[in-house]
C-alpha cells in the first residue's frame, strides 16, 4: 500500500519466481467506477423489474381478453338457448290450446286468456310460464285419456263380419214360422268357428251357458252399457277378465235356441235391450 492516501496500490505476484506487478489506482476513480457499476446494476434491476411487471400486465390482459371472449361465447349460447326456449314455450302453448279445444275442455278459455311469451322476459318468468304450461298439459292429458277410455268403452261395429239375418225388434218365429216375437238383438250369420270379438273395452261378467243364448258372453263396458254374444261354440274368456275392443271372446256356433251357425249380438243400456245399429258406426276392419 502506498503512503499516498489518494491512491490505492494493487500488487500482483502470481508466484514466487514471477515478476511483481504494481498498479496504482486513484481512490476517486475507484469510487466513481464502483458507483457507476452500482448505478448500472440498479438500472438493470429496475429494467428487469419493469419488464417483468409489463409481462405480468400483458399476461393479465391476455387472460382477461380470453375470459371476455369466453363469456361472450357463453352469452351468445345463452341468448340462442333463451330464444329457442321462448319459441318452444310459445309452440307448446299453442299446441296446448289446440289440444284443449279438441278435448272439449271448458278450461280452454282460461288457457286462451293466458299472457303470451314476449317482451323482456327473465329466466324466472320463463320458468313460471313453463310450470303453468306443464300443469295445463297434465290437465289436458288427463281429459284426453278419460275421453279415450270413454270412447273405447262404447260398443262400435259388429263382433264378426257376416250377414245380418235378423234385426232388432219384432220378427216372425224362426222355428215355427207362425206368430211374432220380440228379437232383442242382431243375428249375424257366418261360418262355424269364426272368431267372435268384443266390440268395446270392458269386463266379462258372464262366460257360460245361458238359457236360449246357449254358450254366451256378457261384457260390462261403462255407464250401464253391456253387450251379449250368444250361440257360441266355444268361450275363450272367463268372468272377471278385462278385455279390449277386438279381443276374441269365443267362436261362432249354434248352441242354445238356434237354427244354424250365427252370433246373436245384443247391446243393453241399464239392462234394457236397444237396437245395436245405434252403436255400429263405421265398418270395422
Amino acid at each position: 500500500m502506498s503512503e499516498d492516501r489518494s491512491q490505492f496500490t494493487l500488487i500482483i505476484a502470481p508466484n514466487a519466481s514471477s515478476r511483481v506487478r504494481r498498479f496504482q489506482i486513484d481512490y476517486k476513480l475507484l469510487y466513481i467506477t464502483c458507483g457507476a457499476i452500482a448505478i448500472v446494476a440498479l438500472l438493470v434491476i429496475l429494467a428487469i423489474v419493469r419488464l417483468a411487471r409489463h409481462e405480468a400486465l400483458n399476461l393479465e390482459y391476455l387472460s382477461a381478453k380470453a375470459e371476455n371472449e369466453r363469456l361472450k361465447r357463453e352469452n351468445d349460447a345463452y341468448q340462442n338457448s333463451y330464444s329457442k326456449l321462448k319459441g318452444q314455450i310459445s309452440y307448446i302453448q299453442d299446441m296446448s290450446q289446440e289440444l284443449a279445444r279438441k278435448a272439449n275442455m271448458e278450461e280452454a278459455r282460461e288457457i286462451d286468456q293466458q299472457p303470451g311469451i314476449g317482451g323482456p322476459e327473465t329466466i324466472t318468468s320463463l320458468d313460471r310460464a313453463a310450470d303453468t304450461l306443464e300443469r295445463d298439459l297434465r290437465r289436458i292429458s288427463d281429459r284426453l285419456r278419460d275421453n279415450q277410455l270413454r270412447i273405447a268403452s262404447i260398443p262400435t261395429g259388429l263382433p264378426v263380419n257376416g250377414y245380418v239375418t235378423d234385426n232388432f225388434g219384432i220378427r216372425h218365429n224362426p222355428f215355427s214360422g207362425e206368430g211374432r216375437e220380440n228379437h232383442e238383438g242382431l243375428d249375424i250369420a257366418v261360418d262355424f268357428g269364426t272368431p267372435v270379438t268384443a266390440t268395446a273395452d270392458g269386463i266379462v261378467i258372464w262366460a257360460a251357458p245361458h238359457g236360449g243364448y246357449g254358450n254366451a258372453v256378457v261384457i260390462y263396458h261403462s255407464n250401464g252399457i253391456t253387450t251379449r254374444y250368444g250361440h257360441l261354440s266355444k268361450i275363450t274368456v272367463e268372468a272377471g277378465q278385462r278385455v279390449r275392443r277386438g279381443d276374441q271372446v269365443g267362436n261362432v256356433g249354434s248352441t242354445g235356441r238356434s237354427t244354424g251357425p250365427h252370433v246373436h249380438y245384443e247391446v243393453r243400456e241399464n239392462d234394457q235391450p236397444v237396437d245395436p245399429q245405434r252403436y255400429i258406426g263405421p265398418p270395422r276392419p
